[in-house]
């Protein structure tokens, strides 16, 4: 079954289209060089002349077959002569060569053009020529002399060869082995993860390996040792000793198993590299294809295997683990794992990790599954080092840890801490760290008192859950100043991402966008340099878009964005990071982008971890998402949910925001008790929920400005417009700049719809002079050139000239649509 290769497809195609051209099909054997081009010959209105060349064959071998096609599609009678003076030499049924020695090469290279050019002329011509790789140099020429001098339209010369040839003019296509998705196409099943990896992609080792389950047929043995009969002793030793080593071995590995000196080596791995077992990879060597390594190791006696591995082990110590256990020799398998940290490996050997250290073994585990990104794996291992560990204070550390990791996983973690500082009281670390998370939970009077207990005994990570909560005083700067000192007296780069991101976090929530910025970019560039992109640095992405977003730097926010998902960050990091895209996507219009954002959130945030504030973004996104859609019922619906669900009280960024929408959706009329209103934005936030209320748009318009957030200014200067239609000019026409600057599709329609009911024009008298404007009224009235100069005492004349460049001005194409124009921008 043909699958895929849609991509060459189209670059064969595009040669078809440029005709005369030339194009080298190259990849290994069983890749489907000759399947991919017989599927394309199918697909041209052209006769197809093939040929090829086989080990050993005779000279101009390939070109037969494709001269002999075309003999018997055309005659003989397409050369001068008949053919018989070159000719006839390749192709007896022509007859007796007539012998020119003095000619020779040179007439037969003349003769194969024109008849090539001459059935051309007849209809377009494909030349596939397969398997170059073993030409003979005869041919070689013979097709380099055809490159240089074919120039008829109508001719494509496809080649094939499992190496790289040098051809004049030719276009290289490499074709690549199957994806995944292909293989599974191909067989019409979906387990096919093993077939993939031991077949590479390779289609014809995909239908050799299909129904063989981990061995390899022995046709497919044959055919991936082709050459191995030959090699000697020396060689084939080497062989067997780089098939234990891996698929790719250093060369100082491979001398030391191999247990020969360099010349020796050199010696025995010629043969090995001549016939392509063996590539020459840097300073190493890799076998061609992974079923080769296989079959060669699957030759192995048992004994041969073990003692391999043994002088492996000794001679690779990154992988002394995995080659000590396939020797059988446990104890040193597991000594090599826990030096090396690989942990997999040494929970296969948990029988040999001794009781007292497997607390300590499954703690050093899950902190480097942590800092390796998977959180899901952390959170396993920390649970199980707190079933193992009989010790209280290790015990209140792994909870520590294992809140860190649930709060990644946008769970709760706040059980957790609070029994880590009950078993271990006088832990500063312990103490804040539940300082923090009691702060996110909006448990501020405890999480101050914590801190500052804390900070007394030495924890340096307090020092920012105090600026936070200075902050919310309003005192910026003495914020700033703490947070300073976090990072300046920190001990580790995690908390010193953390004091970049909790800072930037309280400037945008202040109103402070440009800071908030400037401070998240320190913080992105920080963690860049001490390889915690994926994790702390997608927090800190998240920080520095949401001020760009906020700013109307959309494109640069979706940039932030996509960069730092594609790092794949723990659950919670991307789940900010789509909420962002989400916001962005609303303000553009992107409408069902933003419903498959909040579909892939939702999943990822999956308890209260962060508190009220992050728990309550996928509703605000939702709920903005139906308003913009006009669907006032899921709006309402998601209102309710947001009012009684949640304690809105504990919320300092969302109440408002989600007040505004339940407000829009008529489910609201007046604010709980006990909502906090602290920093500009959510002054803004508030005066628009009490303009939607039914106050005066004046507030929010004047608090957006202060704040500098241009797109929530243009839905406030079209609500102000539309509550006060005599001053409405102004508030539209900024409000349209506004959409026309953002990319904001959803607001420019809200202004262009708001100008026609008012009567506005969004484009001050579209440059009429006040004599034009008095014309196009009489013409928006239906009245001819003439009845408009009788009415204003004109000449006819002088009316059409008007009537014209009030046509032009407006760059409409009629008087009926001129007088559309007029009513719809309220110039009249």
């Amino acid at each position: 079954m043909f699958v895929g290769r849609e991509t060459e497809l189209a670059a064969l195609a595009a040669a078809w289209a440029r005709t005369p051209a030339a194009m080298l099909v190259v990849g290994e054997a069983g890749i489907g060089k000759s399947r991919l081009v017989a599927e394309f010959t199918t697909t041209v209105g052209a006769l197809v002349a093939e040929g090829g060349a086989d080990p050993g064959s005779t000279a101009y071998a390939p070109f037969v077959p494709v001269l002999r096609r075309l003999v018997r599609e055309y005659g003989p009678e397409l050369v001068p002569g008949g053919g018989r003076w070159g000719l006839a030499r390749l192709l007896p049924e022509l007859g007796e060569a007539d012998e020119q020695p003095e000619l020779g090469r040179a007439r037969l290279f003349e003769e194969v053009l024109l008849l090539v050019e001459r059935a051309a002329e007849r209809r377009p011509l494909v030349l596939v020529l397969e398997d170059l790789h073993w030409a003979d140099q005869a041919s070689r020429d013979l097709l380099a002399f055809l490159l240089r001098n074919l120039m008829r339209p109508g001719i494509l010369v496809v080649v094939t060869s499992r190496e790289p040839l040098r051809l004049h003019g030719a276009q290289t296509l490499r074709v690549p082995p199957l994806r995944p998705e292909e293989v599974a196409r191909m067989l019409g099943r979906s387990d096919v993860a093993l077939i993939v990896a031991r077949s590479e992609g390779n289609p014809l080792f995909v239908e050799a390996l299909a129904d063989a389950g981990t061995t390899t047929p022995a046709s497919l043995r044959e055919l991936l040792l082709a050459g191995a009969e030959r090699l000697g002793r020396a060689s084939l030793d080497v062989l067997r000793a780089a098939a234990v080593a891996g698929r790719r071995t250093p060369h100082e590995v491979l001398r030391a198993v191999a247990g020969l000196d360099d010349l020796a080596l050199d010696e025995a791995l010629r043969p090995i590299v001549r016939v392509r077992l063996l590539l020459v990879d840097g300073d190493g060597y890799v076998f061609r294809h992974t079923l080769i390594r296989d079959a060669v190791y699957d030759d192995l006696l048992p004994g041969e295997r073990r003692r391999l591995h043994a002088r492996c082990a000794e001679a690779w110590p990154d992988l002394a683990a995995d080659h000590w256990h396939a020797a059988g020799d446990r104890p040193r398998a597991y000594a090599a794992a826990r030096r090396a940290r690989r942990w997999e490996r040494v929970l296969e050997l948990w029988e040999q990790v001794p009781a007292g250290e497997r607390a300590g073994v499954l703690e050093l585990a899950a902190r480097d599954a942590l800092h390796a990104g998977d959180a899901v794996r952390a959170e396993e291992l920390a649970s199980r080092a707190l079933d193992e560990t009989g010790d209280p204070l290790r015990a209140a550390h792994l909870l520590e840890l294992r809140a860190g990791v649930r709060d990644l996983l946008g769970e709760e973690s706040l059980n957790d801490l609070r029994e880590a500082v009950r078993i271990a009281p006088r832990e500063a670390r312990l103490m804040g760290a539940l300082a923090g998370t009691l702060h996110w939970n909006g448990q501020d009077d405890e999480a101050r008192a914590l801190a500052h207990q804390a900070r007394a005994l030495g924890d340096t990570r307090s020092l920012v859950t105090l600026a936070a909560l200075i902050a919310l005083e309003g005192d910026l700067d003495a914020a700033s100043a703490l947070f300073t000192e976090a990072r300046a007296a920190a001990s580790d780069d995690d908390t010193r991402l953390v004091a970049y991101a909790s800072e930037a976090d309280v400037l945008e929530a202040a109103g402070e966008h440009a800071r908030a910025e400037e401070v998240a970019r320190r913080g992105m560039a920080q963690a860049r340099r001490v390889g915690m992109a994926r994790s702390r640095g997608a927090h800190i992405a998240a920080n520095l878009a949401e001020p760009l977003c906020s700013l109307g730097r959309w494109k640069e926010a979706r940039e932030v964005v996509q960069t730092a998902l594609a790092l794949d960050p723990p659950p919670i990091h991307r789940a900010w990071l789509l909420l962002v895209l989400g916001t962005v996507a609303v303000c553009e219009g992107s409408l069902k982008e933003a419903a498959g954002i909040v579909g892939q959130a939702r999943p990822l945030m999956r308890g209260r971890s962060r508190g009220y504030d992050s728990c309550l973004e996928p509703d605000l996104l939702e709920g903005r998402i139906a308003l913009a859609e006009g669907d006032l019922e899921r709006a309402a619906l998601l209102a309710d949910h947001a009012l009684t669900a949640h304690d809105l009280t504990l919320s300092r960024r969302y109440a408002w925001p989600l007040l505004v929408v339940a407000a829009q959706a008529g489910r609201i009329r007046r604010a709980p008790d006990g909502i906090s209103t602290i920093g500009r934005v959510q002054k803004a936030h508030r005066s628009t929920f009490e303009a939607e209320c039914g106050g005066s748009w004046e507030p929010a318009v004047a608090a957006w400005r202060a704040v500098g957030q241009p797109y929530a200014l243009g839905w406030a200067l079209v609500r102000a417009a539309e509550q006060d239609p005599d001053r409405a000019d102004g508030p539209l026409r900024e409000a349209a700049s506004i959409a026309a600057r953002l990319g904001a599709e959803p607001l420019r329609r809200e202004v262009e719809a708001a100008a026609a009911v008012i009567r506005v024009s969004l484009r001050p008298g579209h440059g009429l002079s006040s004599r034009e404007r008095e014309v196009l009224g009489l013409v928006a009235e239906g009245l001819s050139n003439r009845q408009i100069a009788e009415r204003l005492f004109i000449s006819a004349r002088t009316s059409g000239v008007h009537v014209s460049n009030i046509i032009a001005k407006l760059g409409v194409a009629s008087r009926v649509e001129a007088a559309a124009v007029a009513r719809r921008t309220g110039l009249l």
